[in-house]
């Protein structure tokens, strides 16, 4: 299974996320507990913003992109698939951006 390691593991997922959800491919290399999944893809999101920003000075940064990512998640579970997208560029954007 896909483990975010790094800043570029979570562009790299970003862009797989925003190209496949809320319906991503089935990998015929990978057991099904392993597939691909809604719930998967945000979590490993959410790994991403502390692997990213792990400074306790960032608190309110994570805080803004986690709520992004909540926005996100719950228009892909709402069929809002265009809205949810547009959230996750958003996320991209905010996460690439060092700002307090």
């Amino acid at each position: 299974m896909f483990v975010m390691k790094t800043v570029d593991d979570l562009w790299e997922h970003i862009a797989y996320v925003m190209a496949y959800a809320p319906q991503f491919p089935y990998r015929d290399f990978l057991p099904a507990d392993e597939q691909m999944t809604l719930d998967k893809a945000f979590e490993q999101l959410r790994q991403g913003v502390l692997i990213a920003y792990p400074e306790e000075e960032f608190a309110s940064k994570r805080a803004v992109l986690n709520a992004i990512l909540d926005k996100s998640y719950a228009a892909y579970r709402n069929k809002d698939d265009l809205n949810a997208c547009r959230l996750l560029n958003d996320f991209e954007d905010g996460i690439f951006q060092r700002s307090n």
